[in-house]
């Protein structure tokens, strides 16, 4: 998987590297041991943050406490706050980027361990729209986009790429379930003209399962600004564009999608745990990233 990592991550994430020697700083707490800020509970990072600490603890020897949070943004600020026992976590590439946009410093702090997959972007819109790509996106007048909350993962995908597409900003956020806004897409009064959602490419969101089921009703809008997969200076991505081949649709869905990420605060774990971590990476991830 390093192959993989490597050519996705942003440039800020050069320094995160499993072989940095540990920092001169004394970690916060030692005896706390590793405590993981993976997702919402029963989702797909809380699973894999189930799997993680069964593995770590089977093979390794190391102890780790599952917590759940609200998603990416949440796990970083514990991550990165001094005053948390957090020191292990799971966040998209896209909000590790949005956040060490605002607060460049802490990226010393970080270490990668491994990915978790890859997250897929799908916006829905209505046949009867007349959005058929981002551009249509960023021409349309008055465009309303839901989005399940602002504190999700989508929020935070949807805001980095307002930060590469300036023209997105336009465009008004609405909040809340989007599932039952689908049956208003195509009405004239409809609360929202499309909806978003992202996840991983094999798992069926209601909002993607509709659309599947009823190609006569809805469109997947296409994503291919090429500011979005854009190579930085070094030759690193945040997203790469994808064809991804959906059960059920007539052609392949573009789109773009972004990296998983295990980080660990070396400021916040031993040595010792730095290397098992590393180890359970190396050697054993496969029975903690489960790709079905």
């Amino acid at each position: 998987m390093g192959h993989l990592i490597a050519r996705v991550l942003p440039a800020c994430l050069l320094v995160f590297n499993a072989s940095i020697a540990v920092s001169q700083e004394v970690p916060v707490d030692t005896a706390v041991g590793v405590v993981l800020s993976s997702g919402v509970q029963e989702g797909g990072y809380w699973n894999a943050g189930v799997r993680l600490q069964a593995v770590a603890d089977a093979q390794m020897g190391l102890a780790v406490e599952n917590l759940p949070s609200k998603g990416s943004l949440e796990n970083l600020e514990k991550l990165l706050d001094r005053s948390s026992p957090v020191n292990l976590a799971f966040a998209q590439a896209d909000a590790v980027q949005y956040y060490l946009n605002k607060h460049p410093d802490e990226v010393n702090k970080l270490e990668l361990f491994e990915n978790v997959g890859v997250e897929c972007v799908f916006i829905v819109t209505g046949s009867d729209s007349k959005v058929h790509t981002d551009e249509d996106m960023r021409e349309a007048e008055d465009l309303r986009l839901g989005i399940a909350s602002a504190s999700s993962g989508t929020a935070v995908t949807y805001d980095y790429m307002v930060s590469q597409i300036p023209e997105l900003a336009d465009i008004t956020v609405k909040y809340g379930d989007t599932a039952p806004l689908m049956d208003q897409l195509n009405g004239r009064n409809g609360p929202v003209d499309a909806v978003m959602t992202v996840h991983r490419p094999r798992e069926l969101s209601a909002e993607v399962e509709k659309a599947l089921a009823n190609p006569d009703r809805y469109r997947f809008v296409e994503l291919s600004d090429k500011r979005l997969t854009q190579e930085l200076w070094n030759g690193r991505k945040v997203y790469r564009a994808m064809k991804l081949a959906m059960p059920g649709a007539k052609k392949p869905v573009k789109t773009i999608c972004v990296l998983g990420l295990l980080l660990g605060n070396k400021q916040k774990l031993t040595l010792e745990q730095r290397n098992k971590l590393s180890d359970l990476a190396s050697y054993h991830w496969m029975k903690v990233y489960v790709t079905q």
